[in-house]
């Protein structure tokens, strides 16, 4: 080994480890920010704990409920859950994951731009995005993926490959469609890496689709042995059917422009709605400066090219309503490929300047002023998407350690004592969610018929038929579908079914077999308002026989079933009354 060898290998592994040292400083300055302004969790985050928390009262995905697609995510839910309970430690797992999501943006961008700096700024602009909690696989996949590959173009052996094949997996078990985004990406990567020698690049693709086919096979050999390969694939497909209404027909408009007051009217709708375009712009800044580079340092172009495929494949299949929330998934994108695009308009702006003729000059010079533009207009409908400002007063960091540490501390108690009320999504936790806790056992299900997975959560109870939630209009509606539901209704304890009686129509237009079976074999004996206005009753099965009575309302507590006509009484009080009689609902 020369002596420059040597210094570039020293300077190499000094520069490493000053990466290293910052990457780990803005992990924990991404937890810190993201835990500490912690409040609650949204409605969709409970589909999640439903499913994990079904994991823990002993069911198997697929054979006793529907699999979502996400066995990892909601595995990992259960083990947290299981060490501790409630939603704050959910919180912590993912404020955790999204923070080693910004410390990997670092590093990756400021490998693909050469500046730590750059980086720094990249990792920071991911943290401001502010994405839900529930989405870090959409965040920490891609730049895991760009970092493996980042690794494999400096030494391409076999164990990145195998670590590539492995991640790709992890990412299928996180959410299905985030393995076929993670593994075109790598296809793109490997096939660029080696496309001056074809046979290799072929060679490490095979070698590639082998590892992941062998890191697959427990979970496809789990999945036919639980519900079946074809079932598993129809679920999917049902599934996406329930988002297919979400999907953009045509680009989004700005709401402010037929606003008389014109800008003045600016929305925080608007802000998504330029970030939609600002990330397509991206997506084409990207590609055309990828297809033009002359510059030496193309060791880069496989992992820009892997990061162009997968931003693509977000904006076509994951960027879609509501699109204030869901232009956030994109944010490990908009950080990673902004920054790139910037700093490459720049270095060829500057070399135009120096040596270009007049028009280069012009158009490399406008080039790097429209690519600011957007810049700043991008960060600033970030700030007004996120509450930025607000945020960060809400974090208390300039009135001491002191109080950051005890609303820290009274969201954690709250958020690990039962029923945990301050993590409930919309308002006043319902007083119904006690009455489930109180009023059915561990062993019981429960059944709503409108989406509201965490009355499961927070009930701590099973949720009935297979499926956290229903999805109509069009999803899980088959004859085949509705038969399952039923299948495990039946062999179900199923005492208490909460109905949307406002959207009952909709229901049972879409679960036609379904809600005749609920009519049949349940009778209202209550109700109550939701904080969106829908009247919801409370229905018990016609052969239960409650012990007593719960609450002001009398609602009937502590079940057991058993057989006997329609048309039993339930004994309240030692008086009894038959069941018909108290609703008008029973057809």
């Amino acid at each position: 080994m020369t002596v420059t060898q040597a210094s570039e290998r020293h300077a190499s592994a000094t520069r490493r480890a000053i990466t290293l040292a910052f990457a780990a400083v803005i992990a924990f300055l991404a937890f810190g920010f993201r835990l500490i302004l912690v409040r609650d969790l949204t409605n969709d985050h409970y589909m999640h704990l439903a499913w994990a928390q079904q994991v823990l009262f002993g069911e198997v995905p697929g054979r006793d409920f529907v699999d979502p697609g996400m066995p990892l995510m909601y595995t990992l839910s259960a083990l947290v859950q299981w060490i501790s309970r409630g939603p704050f430690s959910e919180a912590v797992l993912d404020c955790a994951l999204l923070a080693v999501a910004s410390a990997v943006t670092f590093v990756v961008t400021a490998e693909l731009t050469g500046s730590i700096l750059v980086g720094m700024i990249a990792s920071l602009f991911e943290i401001v995005v502010y994405p839900r909690l529930y989405s870090y696989p959409k965040i920490l996949v891609p730049t895991v993926v760009l970092l493996l590959l980042q690794r494999y173009i400096r030494r391409p052996d076999r164990r990145t490959i195998v670590l590539l094949a492995l991640w790709t997996a992890v990412a299928v078990l996180l959410r299905h469609d985030l393995g076929v985004y993670a593994a075109a990406g790598i296809g793109v990567g490997l096939a660029w890496t080696h496309h001056a020698a074809w046979k290799q690049g072929l060679r490490a693709l095979l070698e590639y689709g082998a590892s992941v086919i062998v890191a697959m096979i427990p979970y496809v050999v789990f999945v036919q042995w639980s519900e079946g390969l074809i079932e598993h694939f129809h679920e999917a497909l049902e599934f996406a059917k329930g988002e297919a209404h979400e999907r953009f027909l045509s680009p989004p408009p700005f709401a402010f422009i037929g606003d008389p007051s014109g800008f003045s009217a600016w929305s925080k709708m608007d802000s998504a709605v330029l970030l939609f375009y600002a990330a397509h712009l991206l997506a084409i800044a990207a590609a055309v400066l990828l297809i033009t580079r002359r510059e030496p340092r193309t060791e880069r172009n496989p992992v820009l090219g892997a990061a162009l495929m997968m931003l693509v494949l977000y904006l076509v299949v994951v960027l879609r309503h509501p699109i204030d929330s869901r232009i956030l998934d994109v944010g490990a994108f908009l950080a990673i490929m902004g920054a790139w695009v910037l700093v490459e308009t720049g270095r060829r702006a500057a070399a135009s300047l120096s040596r270009g003729s007049r028009a280069a000059r012009v158009a490399s010079v406008t080039a790097l002023l429209s690519g600011l533009a957007v810049a700043a207009a991008s960060v600033a409908s970030i700030w007004d998407l996120g509450n930025i400002t607000l945020r960060i007063q809400e974090t208390r960091v300039t009135d001491g350690l002191g109080l950051m540490e005890r609303t820290l501390k009274g969201v954690k108690d709250t958020g690990t004592v039962w029923p945990w009320e301050r993590f409930w999504p919309a308002g006043e936790l319902p007083e119904a969610v006690r009455y489930l806790n109180a009023c059915t056992t561990p062993d019981d299900a429960v059944l709503l018929t409108w989406a509201a997975p965490e009355y499961y959560y927070f009930s701590e109870r099973r949720f009935g038929a297979g499926h956290a939630l229903f999805l109509p209009p069009d999803a899980f509606t088959t004859p085949h579908d509705q038969e399952r539901m039923l299948a495990r209704l039946r062999a179900q304890h199923v005492p208490i079914v909460l109905i949307n009686e406002t959207r009952r129509a909709e229901f049972a237009n879409a679960y036609r077999a379904v809600d005749d079976y609920l009519r049949q074999e349940y009778v209202e004996v209550g109700r109550f308002q939701i904080r969106e206005g829908s009247d919801v009753a409370i229905a018990i099965r016609r052969d239960s026989t409650p012990g007593r009575t719960y609450g002001a309302e009398r609602w009937p507590c502590g079940f057991e079933s058993r057989a006997a006509s329609r048309t039993a009484s339930i004994r309240l009080d030692g008086s009894a009354m038959p069941l018909p009689a108290m609703s008008n609902a029973v057809p």
